[in-house]
């Protein structure tokens, strides 16, 4: 089935006028959209329709974010366990706070 037809204020039929850059600038653009994981044309066309750029989530980030919910489940589940007045089992706690910041470490390793 084929991709319903965009109505005409949808489709992206307006031009800019050409803009002249420097070697150095025009790098430094395609640097930016590659770092933000967008096309140039997509990295133009967010900063000059809202001024900032909202980089596309890789599958790396995704990932992270999975591995950092797995471990606040984990701390919540064990925060409610202590606030019902259960046993404190310090090796499951370590655990989890461990595993938190070599998470933590390797996000700032990235960055």
């Amino acid at each position: 089935m084929a991709r319903p037809k965009k109505e005409p204020h949808e489709r992206r039929s307006a031009k800019l006028p050409p803009i002249r850059l420097t070697e150095a600038e025009l790098a430094d653009l395609h640097l930016q959209a590659e770092r933000a994981g967008l096309s140039v044309t997509e990295l133009v066309r967010q900063r000059a329709t809202s001024g900032k750029v909202t980089p596309k989530r890789g599958l790396a980030d995704a990932r992270l974010l999975s591995e950092l919910n797995r471990i606040g489940v984990n701390l919540n589940q064990i925060a409610h366990v202590l606030n019902r007045g259960g046993d404190r089992d310090p090796h499951h706690l370590d655990h989890v706070l461990g595993k938190l910041v070599a998470t933590l470490e390797d996000v700032a390793r990235r960055t």
